[in-house]
């Protein structure tokens, strides 16, 4: 069966949905603000420099060259939010993956729509989520696609319209677009004669404690030649707390400051003072004479 979720479906409003006072949430949703008030954030997505959009052609291009063994091998450890490790296959010239690396560092993250995300209590330890997106420019408010989820406290799932989503708990490195991340994902895959349908959601946080991210991705394709019949996905952020030394992360530790001084060396002094004290004497004896 087909099953087509749009990733935003429009809303003319978004109904607030409030929970009980003192109600807690799940601790995979406690970052959300309690009450049932919803938590204000952006979608974001990379921002990679024109350089590197051109090396991901060629990679690509390379890509198309190789034998379908090869590709299988290097789809295994691709991930797109991710620094790709060195592949001989793909850079024969090790100093084209260097070139590749230094470009990677240089992606920034764009800002898109400014989100609000918030949870509700549906009884039974399930819990629903409500979010909407503002359009920049219109100004029109959507439903976020997350909205259809529930998620079930005592088994860790979240439930969609295609089956339940399972968890596996995930870490990032430094070398993720979105830097160093502890958090979850949850998957579902599941095919018939008609599609092949995979859907996740992650929800994971800052090594520094800065931001807290939640993802969604859907896709369906065609089972014989994997022709797209749905597709979709965004990154959400949240801004939870300051800044803090990321341990995750490599931190360049400050030359120290040379130290600058206004006094001058003792030695120095010491034959100033006695400069002095000699010209003091001549003019003593100088005036002695003119007497």
């Amino acid at each position: 069966m087909k099953s087509l979720i749009p990733i935003f479906t429009t809303a003319a409003t978004a109904v607030m949905v409030c929970t009980a006072v003192g109600e807690e949430l799940p601790a995979e949703l406690q970052f959300l603000p309690p009450g049932g008030m919803r938590l204000t954030g952006e979608s974001v997505t990379p921002a990679p420099t024109p350089e590197f959009l051109t090396m991901q052609k060629e990679i690509s291009a390379r890509l198309q060259s190789l034998s379908t063994e090869q590709k299988l091998d290097f789809f295994k450890t691709y991930r797109a939010d991710t620094l790709m490790p060195y592949n001989p296959v793909i850079w024969p010239d090790k100093a084209a993956y260097e070139r590749y690396t230094e470009e990677w560092k240089k992606i920034g993250i764009k800002s898109q729509q400014t989100v609000q995300v918030g949870a509700h209590e549906r009884g039974n330890g399930q819990w629903g989520l409500h979010g909407i997106s503002v359009n920049t420019f219109t100004r029109a408010v959507s439903t976020l696609s997350l909205s259809n989820l529930v998620y079930d406290a005592g088994r860790n799932v979240w439930i969609s319209a295609n089956g339940e989503l399972a968890p596996v708990t995930y870490t990032t490195g430094s070398d993720n677009v979105y830097g160093a991340t502890k958090g979850t994902r949850w998957s579902l895959k599941k095919s018939d004669s008609l599609s092949i349908i995979n859907e996740t959601l992650s929800i994971s946080k800052r090594t520094n404690g800065e931001f807290v991210y939640l993802a969604y991705a859907f896709s369906e394709r065609t089972p014989g030649n994997g022709t797209v019949l749905a597709q979709g996905s965004y990154v959400l952020r949240f801004r939870v707390g300051p800044p803090a030394p990321d341990p995750a992360e490599e931190v360049k530790t400050p030359e120290p400051e040379k130290a600058t001084t206004t006094q001058e060396p003792q030695a120095k002094k010491e034959t100033k003072n006695n400069r002095k004290s000699k010209n003091k004497k001549r003019s003593r004896r100088s005036k002695r004479k003119n007497r």
